[in-house]
């Protein structure tokens, strides 16, 4: 079986035993399960690009806690509920959208870093199968949190841009993505931890290629 088909496969069996779970968990899940692939990938050469990809995601799941908990503090102290989901949605569109640019020129990126860091290990750096499809999973992210964030406008149109309460009010019970966020974030957070599970299992896999080879490239 072709390295790619046991990456899909192995995929399929982490993100249905996974994802199952990791619904019924918060965020600090996510933040906990990054942060040990984060250690785990410095310690292997071969996994150098999942530690670049790991420590951006780790990065940005840091931020997204602080903001969000920040947001629930302020809500306690009397900010309105509108307020609070305007700022919670549009703190997680900005980040997954910033992180979706990244992924997108990550190979690029990764590049620079490493021939400012250790430019004799550049070769290690390449697109592995993570690449796009986290590219792909972050696409939802980003849709979904457009999603979210329009339905609040929506259903606050009468305080964000004066409508009057007749025109709102049938509006008032848009409430879908609002009611189903935790789960669809939840579905899309597993499947980038799946992603980067079975990204160790195939990169670890991977032949080194011998530095006489590289040279003779």
């Amino acid at each position: 079986m072709k390295l790619s088909s046991y990456f899909f496969l192995i995929a399929i069996l982490i993100a249905v035993s996974l994802s199952y779970f990791y619904i019924a968990l918060n965020n600090y899940a996510n933040f906990i399960m990054l942060a040990v692939i984060v250690i785990f990938s410095s310690f292997s050469k071969q996994l150098v690009n999942l530690k670049h990809i790991s420590v951006v995601l780790f990065i940005f799941t840091l931020i997204e806690l602080s903001a969000v908990e920040l947001a629930l503090v302020m809500r306690k102290e009397g900010l309105e509920a509108h307020l609070a989901n305007f700022s919670i949605f549009g703190v997680y569109f900005l980040l997954d959208l910033t992180a979706l640019l990244l992924l997108k020129h990550r190979v690029r990126l990764s590049l620079r870093y490493m021939r400012f860091t250790n430019p004799d290990n550049w070769r290690s750096i390449y697109m592995t199968y993570a690449d796009p499809i986290l590219y792909g999973i972050f696409f939802a992210f980003v849709l979904v949190d457009l999603a979210a964030f329009g339905e609040n406008l929506i259903r606050y149109m009468d305080l964000f841009f004066g409508v009057s309460e007749e025109a709102s009010k049938p509006f008032w019970s848009w409430s879908w993505v609002y009611k189903n966020y935790e789960v669809l974030k939840s579905i899309l957070l597993s499947c980038v931890i799946t992603t980067l599970l079975a990204t160790i299992f195939v990169e670890r896999q991977r032949p080194d290629t011998p530095d006489e080879e590289l040279e003779s490239e």
